[in-house]
Order: structure tokens, then sequence, then C-alpha cells
């Protein structure tokens, strides 16, 4: 049995002010035109089943665009497909706060070939395929610790579907990372991970296949990874990992201000932004400057931030002012070390407001965003006084 996962999609995720031709979030758009993309390469690999293991959607009240090309998009793969099937599982950000309030994903479930699980979680049999699902949502994960978790021994196929952090994939995590033990068994013939944001194999028969586009609250650590999808063989424990064109991103090597001249300063922003040439042009693009005086800051060439704005989708110059000395050195403030030990106020928001409850109706992107904007609006308001 040839298997297509794919994962968190996050359908109406918007950033940035740019607009299409078409009055419509660029990033919105971008993040469509990766699904569809996806969408018709798995339909050319004839796949005998599909899998989207968690946050097909952006939020648990999605843009009225997105979800009336998303249904269009899966009710045409369907049809190409003779209604073969496909199940999808919710994850966090399409799961409301109050299980009776219902979920924006019962809307696929009346597409012909199409099974959904949101709730909690479930075991769904196959017949044409002679496979049981495991099937665990977001809203099922706390359940995990009190559930005996195993294959049907009357099928030919057992599958697992997770939408959760297992132990050891990251360090940074604000949620309590799922026992790996519990789900991570040779006893599956595929475990289908989701949540991860980029491509990873756990084990022969695990595998986070990653997001399909560039929608975490930090997208700067996955800048170069692909994005993409993955085609299982159940039968030989073997895979694909197939990659899918997305809107570059690229966080450039930081620059250290702390004995640079004002000349020296604006020269090294335009030399690392020439060095991506016309790669430049449309991309998301990040320049750290580490130990930038309040006093050099003011003369970074303003005309040249426009120029560089204007070529980008979204160009961040994010400095970093010094941080008193730790030990007889500045903690954290060195191209080698990243700077990333220690966190902006920005960077703390983004971490903090990626898991807190929010009204249903408000856009978790641009909440974090307008946050973080403000932050570093204030922060540089305080050095400039």
């Amino acid at each position: 049995m040839r298997i297509a996962h794919l994962s968190d999609v996050h359908l109406g995720y918007r950033a940035y002010s740019r607009t299409n031709e078409h009055g419509m979030n660029q990033r919105e758009y971008d993040v469509l035109q990766a699904f569809r993309r996806t969408l018709r390469a798995i339909r050319d690999a004839e796949p005998d089943l599909v899998l989207i293991t968690g946050d097909l959607f952006h939020a648990v009240r999605p843009p009225n665009s997105s979800l009336l090309a998303a249904y269009g998009y899966l009710s045409d793969f369907q049809k190409s497909r003779r209604n073969a099937p496909l199940v999808i599982i919710a994850g966090n950000h399409e799961t409301p706060r109050v299980a009776g309030s219902g979920c924006i994903l019962a809307l696929l479930k009346h597409l012909d070939g199409v099974q959904v699980v949101y709730d909690q979680i479930d075991m769904p049999y196959i017949p044409s395929l002679d496979a049981s699902l495991l099937c665990i949502p977001a809203r099922g994960v706390p359940d995990i610790e009190r559930r005996i978790l195993q294959p049907n021994p009357d099928t030919r196929y057992n599958l697992l579907l997770l939408h959760g952090l297992l132990e050891g994939v990251t360090q940074f995590t604000l949620e309590r990372p799922i026992d790996r033990q519990k789900i991570v068994r040779d006893e599956w013939d595929y475990i289908a991970l989701g949540d991860w944001h980029m491509y990873q194999q756990v084990a022969p028969n695990a595998i986070y296949a990653g997001a399909t586009e560039f929608t975490s609250t930090n997208i700067w650590e996955e800048a170069g990874e692909s994005k993409g999808w993955v085609l299982y063989d159940a039968d030989t424990r073997t895979h694909e990992f197939h990659p899918i064109r997305t809107r570059a991103v690229y966080d450039l090597l930081p620059i250290d201000a702390a004995e640079l001249t004002a000349t020296e300063l604006n020269q090294a922003i335009e030399s690392r932004a020439d060095a991506l040439g016309d790669a430049l042009n449309g991309a998301i693009v990040r320049q750290r400057v580490w130990n930038l005086h309040p006093d050099l800051r003011r003369q970074i060439d303003g005309e040249l931030l426009r120029e560089l704005k204007a070529r980008a989708l979204h160009y961040l110059l994010d400095p970093r002012p010094p941080r008193p000395s730790t030990g007889g050195r500045a903690y954290g403030q060195t191209p080698e070390t990243d700077g990333e030990s220690r966190l902006t106020l920005a960077d703390e928001w983004r971490l903090f407001a990626a898991t807190y409850d929010l009204p249903a109706d408000i856009d978790r992107a641009a909440f974090i965003e307008l946050g973080a904007r403000y932050l570093q609006e204030a922060d540089a308001t305080e050095q400039q006084g």
C-alpha cells in the first residue's frame, strides 16, 4: 500500500501587509498555491491512501477565501482519484477550545472518500484497503497516557496518525512532549506525524512530513529547509520526500556592529542583500545586527532599507542592542553563537502568544505580529530617547 502524507498546511495563514492583484493577502495566497501544488503532485503519484495529519486550517474560523478554495481543491482532488480514501485529523490550530462548538473540518466529511477525526481518539476502518487507522487529533493527545494504543490484529494494515510533538523532536516547546515509547512502535505499519513543521524521520516507520509552506511562529529557524510531502510504501517501509515550491525565506548571516562605522554597517547590510542577487526579489528576508548602539542605529541608510523592502516581499532588519557583560564577554551577542541563547522581548512574546487562548474570530498570526511590532517600536523609542 502506497501512502501520501502531508501535514500542517495552515490554510488561511496571513502575514505582512502585501496583497496580490485580487486583493488577497499575499501569504494567504502563497499557502493556498503550495497546497494546490501538493495535491497535484500527489494526484500524479496515484497513492492508495492520502493522510493529512492536522492543521489543515490555520484558525478555528479561517477566512472565507481560503475555506472556499480548499473545499474546491479537495473536491476536484477526490474526483480525480475516483474518491479513493483520504483521512484528515484535526490539529491544535483548527480545534476550538469548547468541544461542543464543532470543528471546521466537519465540512469536509461530506466529500466522497473523506474521513475526518477531530474530537477524540478514534480508529476508522477502510474496507477497500483492509486498513485500520488509529487517529489521535490534537484534542485526543491528553488521553494518550490513559489509553492502550495497539493495532487491530484482524486487519492487514495498521496505521497511527498523531498531531503532536514527540519527546526529542525539539528542545524548545511550550507544551509537554508526548512519550515517544507510547507512539513509536514497530508494530505499526506507518506512523504519520504532524505538528512539527520540518520534515523529519523519527523511525523507519514514523515520519513528520513537515509543513507545505513557511507558517510557523519562527520561520527563521526553518530557512533553507524544504517543504513538501511524503510518499511511503507500507510493504517495504521505505519512503521518498517530495519538495514543493514555496515562497523563498532567507535568514542572512548576522552582522556584528560593535566596531563598525555607519558607512561600514550600511555597506555590510547592502552586501548581505546583494549576495542573494535576483533571489531577493519577492523573498522573505531577515538581517540581524548584533551590538547595535542607538547612535549607530540612527545612521542606518533609510533609502537603502526602503529599496530592500520594495524588492522583497518582507525585509526585516532585526537590531539587537549590546547586552551587559557576563564573565568578561557580551552575553549571546556574537555571530558565532548566533545570539539566540537570549531571546528578545518580541521573541518571548511570539512564543507566549503562539499557544495563548484567543477568541475564535481573532487571526493568531496577525495578533502575534501586531504585538511584536508594538514591542519593537517601543524598544526603538526607548533607545532613541
